[in-house]
């Protein structure tokens, strides 16, 4: 069911030069990740057409065909981005044709390395949270999870669908007249929930300030549903907060990426937003955010008991503290694991539907 093995234990093996593909923040988190382990990197590369003279870390940045025509193909690529684009997708599985791909997966904001010690410490949490799932698919995609995680290998992202397809399913039978969208950026997942479920009011929160200009024009647009757009950070107290604004999965919390601008943002919790009224559908994709979120949702999760989407994606832990701790609050809720095509295990969401 699982791999007996991890991608550091093999990199620590391998006799191949190793080239990393990308930098930002992602080669930033491989790269000590790598150091951490005592493995050899050879050097990096950009794709053609996207190099221009600059170094990243100690390492200047070639083009990959630079790179084959001196090295060949039987090189290892670790992918250090992630991307939903078709094109670039398309490209990374030629790559995976050519040479050994491996895409490590390194927490996007804190927790351990899942490698294969980790997976042997927490193997008991493991069996627990895949007890807990309601469906074989579900089931399935975890299985998919763990191994991606310890292998890096691309095949694991297979299972995947868009964001409506699995609402479509998972809630046919339901209606929802007030849904609570956490981390609604543009407008995008908002206009999804206005299409599959149709509720009469949607109250859309993001945090970054350049983000809720496009979402504020987009609620004023939108017809099949009242939208209400709030410009804050979901937290667990009423206040402000630090927030850096990057417009990348590097946004968030102030420390956690070095490439983007600070500032000050008010943070509210959902029990203060939702107040004396009902909402039936909570989603949170917050940038790790998440459990901070449900601590300030206590009165609404006791008295709505909502249906949720929590991502679990952003911490190591995600998968297990926040299925263990959604099913402790709501044990009445079937849980299931849905996620949409990304590389790499991105925007994987557990749906908990009473």
């Amino acid at each position: 069911m699982f791999e007996n093995y991890s991608i550091w234990d093999k990199l620590q093996r391998s006799e191949r030069p190793i080239f990393l593909y990308g930098t930002g923040n992602g080669g930033d988190k491989i790269i000590a990740a790598l150091q951490k382990y005592g493995i050899k990197l050879d050097g990096i590369f950009a794709s053609d057409g996207f190099v221009r003279d600059r170094m990243f870390h100690e390492f200047k940045v070639r083009s990959y065909s630079d790179i084959v025509s001196e090295y060949g193909c039987d090189i290892v690529v670790l992918l250090a981005f992630g991307t939903t684009i078709p094109e670039v997708c398309e490209f990374i599985d030629t790559l995976n044709s050519r040479h050994e791909l491996i895409i490590p997966d390194v927490p996007l904001y804190g927790g351990e390395i899942f490698d294969y010690n980790y997976f042997i410490k927490n193997r008991h949490r493991i069996e627990a949270v895949m007890g807990l799932l309601a469906d074989d698919r579900s089931r399935k995609i975890f299985c998919d999870l763990i191994n991606f995680r310890l292998t890096g290998k691309i095949e694991y992202l297979s299972d995947a669908e868009p964001m409506e397809n699995a609402l479509g399913e998972i809630y046919s039978d339901k209606q929802f007249n007030t849904v609570l969208d956490g981390g609604a950026f543009k407008g995008d997942s908002t206009k999804v929930f206005a299409d599959v479920f149709k509720p009469a009011k949607i109250i859309a929160v993001d945090a970054d300030p350049k983000t809720f200009m496009k979402l504020k024009s987009y609620s004023e647009e939108e017809t099949r549903a009242a939208v209400e757009p709030i410009n804050a950070a979901l937290w667990s107290s009423d206040g402000t907060l630090e927030y850096v604004s990057s417009a990348s999965r590097g946004s968030g919390e102030s420390g956690k990426n070095k490439r983007a601008k600070v500032t000050s943002i008010p943070s509210r919790t959902i029990d203060s937003i939702i107040g004396d009224r009902s909402v039936d559908f909570i989603k949170l994709d917050i940038e790790g955010a998440e459990s901070t979120a449900l601590d300030g949702a206590c009165e609404v999760l006791r008295r709505c008991e909502p249906d949720l989407a929590v991502s679990l994606y952003h911490k190591t832990d995600d998968v297990f503290d926040l299925t263990e701790r959604i099913h402790e609050t709501l044990p009445s809720h079937k849980l299931y694991l849905r996620r949409v095509p990304c590389i790499p295990f991105w925007d994987l969401t557990l749906y908990a539907k009473k």
